[in-house]
């Protein structure tokens, strides 16, 4: 079947070939990183090392932050490795590029049989390990022919991915069969690929390695510094993270009236920068007077704003050590949520929506602790902020549970390195 594959993969190509290039002729943002599409990766063949190649594939910005404790593992099992990541997006790659101490960052080729040989040709990997369900099946069985070992970290499913592997299961069956190893989320995930093709014996449960979270050494230092960069002083802070569109219009009317009751800085991170434009006309709309994160960061100071909107990447995880209140985006819209336990391990409590499926096992974990509040609504969200600044006690408690629950999560990483990279389970 991926054989069959193969070759319809390269007929779309040269048959879609014209309007690509009418694409990348006039929109510029298919030009950039075009080569390293076709592979062309030049800087791979001037990396030098002594131990095993290992090139780790993550798709965009949350898969590169799971990746980040991936890497971090892996070099400290194999000192001795180069470590080579790739990314489908490129605010994924300048992430990495940002944050990431690895050999080289790419962006990913396109899985068409030429250009995936071509890119196993320049980077020349021992192992391949890609995050979480980012399945390409020529560029796997191009590996598989090179004697390449193929792994998936944090591997998940979910039940509507499920649904849609399922009519694709005669192709995917021999994809997600030639996995060496696979650490997956949960029980669940593993009767999944299971399901699909997947040999058991080579799945282990290891948790999520999203959750799998430290706080920086200096973190006392980061939240004392942007609390110097934002003038806060006698006024609570509410972080909205990874807003998403219908969710902005709401935080700012929840603003004005929690800035009724007391003195209130609300700092709301869009999930897309892209989308800045769009919350600065819901600000001006409401009549609100707001700050750029980035003009803060080139020296700005607040000059009576109560409203600052993050328009830089890189920032939300460390601006959580700084919130009193903290609400996860994407939850109160349909679009599965984001990572809780960033907020939560900062011992921090926080409030999400009912639209939580992307993360709902950290949900489960926060709220069993006491540390995560469901609300229907930005009025539920209002009564409970109201509620804790009455009952400060009852509120540290439930700050405090969410840390704790927080970092019972973590170790995932280490065990997923462990027996991915482990030779003696390799074929």
């Amino acid at each position: 079947m991926v054989k069959i594959y193969r070759c319809c993969a390269a007929l779309f190509f040269y048959g879609a070939l014209p309007l690509l290039l009418a694409g990348v002729l006039f929109i510029n943002r298919y030009r950039r990183g075009l080569k390293e599409r076709f592979a062309f990766y030049p800087q791979a063949e001037q990396i030098k090392n002594s131990g095993e190649r290992i090139w780790i594939h993550a798709a965009s910005v949350g898969e590169v932050q799971a990746a980040e404790r991936i890497i971090g593992e892996v070099k400290k099992q194999r000192p001795q490795s180069c470590i080579i990541l790739t990314t489908m997006t490129l605010s994924g790659r300048r992430i990495a590029r940002d944050r990431l101490a690895v050999s080289a960052v790419f962006l990913a080729p396109l899985d068409i049989p030429w250009i995936t040989e071509r890119a196993i040709k320049r980077i020349q990997p021992d192992v391949y390990i890609c995050m979480e369900t980012e399945l390409w099946p020529v560029l796997f069985d191009s590996l598989k022919k090179s004697g390449v070992r193929l792994c998936l970290a944090n591997g998940r499913i979910s039940s509507r991915a499920f649904s849609r592997y399922e009519k694709m299961a005669p192709l995917l069956s021999s994809v997600v069969a030639g996995f060496d190893r696979m650490t997956v989320i949960s029980s669940l995930d593993k009767k999944r690929y299971v399901a699909l093709g997947a040999d058991k014996e080579r799945i282990t449960v290891a948790g999520n390695v999203k959750y799998d979270l430290r706080l920086p050494h200096d973190a006392a230092d980061i939240s004392r510094k942007y609390r110097d960069m934002l003038d806060v002083v006698d006024e609570d802070v509410l972080v909205a993270g990874s807003t998403h569109s219908g969710e902005e219009a709401l935080l700012l009317d929840l603003h004005c009236r929690l800035q009724s009751q007391a003195p209130l800085l609300s700092i709301i991170a869009p999930r897309h920068v892209e989308r800045i434009g769009d919350v600065e006309r819901l600000a001006r709309s409401a009549g609100l007077d707001y700050l750029l994160f980035s003009a803060i960061k080139r020296g700005g100071r607040r000059k009576g704003q109560k409203v600052v909107l993050v328009d830089t990447m890189g920032e939300l995880a460390r601006l959580y050590g700084l919130a009193d209140f903290v609400f996860c985006g994407g939850s109160l819209v349909e679009k599965g949520g984001h990572n809780l336990m960033e907020a939560a391990v900062w011992d921090k409590a926080v409030f999400y929506g009912p639209h939580i499926g992307d993360f709902h096992d950290a949900a489960d974990i926060l709220r069993e602790a006491g540390g995560g509040f469901v609300v229907d609504n930005m009025e539920n969200l209002e009564q409970y902020i109201h509620r804790f600044r009455l009952h400060p006690p009852e509120y540290m408690e439930a700050c405090r549970q969410a840390g704790e629950a927080a970092r019972k999560q973590q170790g995932s990483g280490r065990q997923q390195v462990a027996f991915l990279l482990d030779d003696e389970c390799h074929r």
